[in-house]
């Protein structure tokens, strides 16, 4: 399971709590450009938004091979079905499909995030939540617990790593790190001696790997 399926089947279960789940799918009859269609969803969902303020709920991106883009909604409260194909006429969508589905169909959704990402996705957040009423998870408060994940957690701490500056030395660094663990049998995060690595020399960490 990947972080974004964790974090949103987390954001599920909170959505749960809120109330009743509805099970939302819009679509179009023929297939359009992307980027039109995704303009028209963030044009729909602020009528939403205005008409029903107190709505909270996930969106999901899926790209259908014959129907292109697809959205499907999960939200907390009865929205009229006729009142939404109003707003989604005034926003240029197509047809509109509503269901009450129970807390133990959410898992079903993720089937979403699980298959391959569409190149044409590249840098679109498949999923994302709305509404003012409750805080859902977000994919940086998952936490993988690796052997990989920790070195990488610790070193970022030790040197203050931030953003993407230098990724791919940054990326051998750690590698390297999590290679010298293995082979010396380190503690997942620690040097030699269970040292912090701020405490530790390159040559400490790196060895004959050093670059």
């Amino acid at each position: 399971m990947t972080k974004s399926e964790a974090a949103f089947l987390l954001s599920c279960d909170r959505l749960a709590k809120q109330g009743r789940l509805y099970f939302w799918t819009f679509t179009f009859a023929e297939v359009l450009d992307l980027v039109d269609t995704r303009k028209r969803w963030n044009h729909l969902l602020t009528l939403m938004r205005r008409q029903w303020p107190e709505a909270c709920g996930l969106r999901i991106f899926e790209l259908h091979k014959e129907h292109g883009l697809h959205v499907h909604l999960l939200t907390n409260k009865r929205i009229d079905v006729n009142e939404c194909r109003q707003l989604s006429k005034r926003s240029g969508w197509g047809r509109i499909h509503v269901m009450r589905i129970p807390k133990e169909k959410t898992p079903y959704l993720a089937k979403y995030l699980s298959k391959e990402r569409p190149k044409a996705f590249k840098r679109w957040r498949l999923w994302a939540g709305f509404g003012k009423c409750w805080d859902w998870t977000k994919v940086a408060n998952i936490q993988v617990e690796s052997l990989h994940a920790s070195v990488a957690r610790a070193l970022r701490d030790a040197y203050l790593w931030k953003g993407n500056r230098d990724f791919h030395a940054r990326k051998r660094i750690i590698e390297d790190v999590v290679t010298n663990t293995i082979l010396h049998g380190w503690t997942p995060g620690l040097g030699p001696g269970d040292r912090p690595y701020q405490d530790c020399t390159p040559g400490e960490l790196l060895g004959s790997r050093k670059r």
